[in-house]
């Protein structure tokens, strides 16, 4: 058997070591070179963490204009000063087709001087995640500044931070919608007056609504818990619809609280009291709308429901928005442009 000479198996064993060390470093991992530091986080100036974020949040998406915001955290909107500017001349539309064979939706015309409109979506911590269509005016926003609110600093935004006082209109994770309509001056002093209950403005009380009520006749049970406030502004009622089919018309007549609940498949409303009209109340609108719900036996998908919408428009309409209370999905248009809706949607609770 031949052997090899002992200085060749010094070198081979030189080698093998050579090799093991060689293969060992190469199968290292590399270096990790540290990070740089994040960038200094921006002053807040004074704002809490959640109101930053929640100014940050402000999107302008139409130069009308119309904005989105995404409100962080809580609020506490109930002793706001929530009413109506007095002299305030509403003249909206609303109406919910809740024909079984299809969703249920809900459309509104907010018809009243140009009005610089905030979509805002809230989830406070102690109630439900909602989305509501907000006048900017009506948190002391000029309207001529309102067009450039995503070119201030943001504490400079900070009157937004009042918007969930203001919803004019909206639905929350649910599917529970909700809109306003102003009514006749001389039934301002129609709402009811009990001493043993709260006092809410005319708007707060659709916040409360949004918040806390996942049904039609849970939404009246807050009504029964309040006195509405209509001083300095116009008295108004209320289209409360769910995606259960349930609507009801709330109206406040001689003191009372009136419950007009649906009695088809479809409500509406625009600007007379219903508990005391006779047909159609004179309103051309209403009788359109009337007219156009019977004919589909209230099923409307989203495009009808925004086609008839444009049809009742008038000068001064400042948006529509339709809601679907069945898939959360809605579409908004400003300043009527019918051609360009924006679609947005609100994550639904499920049981």
């Amino acid at each position: 058997m031949k052997s090899f000479p002992r200085t060749t198996a010094l070198q081979l064993s030189l080698w093998i070591i050579l090799l093991i060390l060689f293969t060992a470093c190469s199968n290292r991992a590399p270096a990790v070179t540290p990070l740089s530091p994040p960038p200094a986080t921006e002053d807040l100036g004074g704002l809490s963490p959640e109101a930053f974020a929640t100014l940050n949040s402000l999107e302008k998406v139409a130069d009308y204009p119309l904005y989105v915001m995404h409100y962080v955290g809580g609020y506490n909107v109930r002793d706001s000063g929530s009413a109506l500017p007095k002299g305030s001349d509403f003249a909206c539309s609303l109406f919910a087709g809740l024909g079984e064979s299809g969703d249920m939706v809900y459309g509104r015309n907010f018809d009243w001087q140009f009005s610089p409109a905030l979509l805002l979506f809230t989830d406070p911590p102690d109630g439900f995640a909602s989305v509501s269509v907000v006048d900017l005016t009506f948190l002391g926003i000029d309207p001529d500044d309102a067009r450039s609110l995503t070119d201030l600093p943001l504490i400079e935004r900070n009157a937004m931070l009042s918007a969930p006082s203001m919803p004019f209109d909206g639905m929350n994770e649910y599917g529970l919608t909700i809109a306003m309509a102003a009514v006749p001056d001389e039934y301002s002093s129609d709402a009811s007056n009990e001493p043993s209950k709260p006092t809410i403005g005319s708007i707060g009380i659709i916040r409360e609504i949004l918040d806390h009520a996942r049904s039609v006749d849970e939404a009246v049970a807050l009504f029964r818990q309040y006195n509405i406030n209509f001083s300095g502004g116009p008295p108004i009622h209320y289209l409360v619809a769910d995606p259960s089919g349930t609507a009801v018309l709330v109206e406040f007549y001689k003191g009372e609280m009136v419950l007009l609940p649906n009695e088809a498949p479809w409500h509406l409303a625009t600007n007379h009291l219903r508990c005391i009209a006779e047909g159609d109340g004179g309103c051309q609108r209403y009788r359109t709308i009337s007219e156009r719900l019977s004919v589909s036996k209230g099923q409307l998908d989203a495009q009808a429901a925004m086609q008839l919408l444009a049809e009742v428009a008038q000068s001064m309409t400042q948006w529509s928005v339709v809601y679907n209370m069945t898939s959360g999905d809605l579409n908004v248009v400003i300043g009527q442009a019918y051609d360009n809706a924006y679609p947005y949607h609100l994550d639904q609770a499920r049981p």
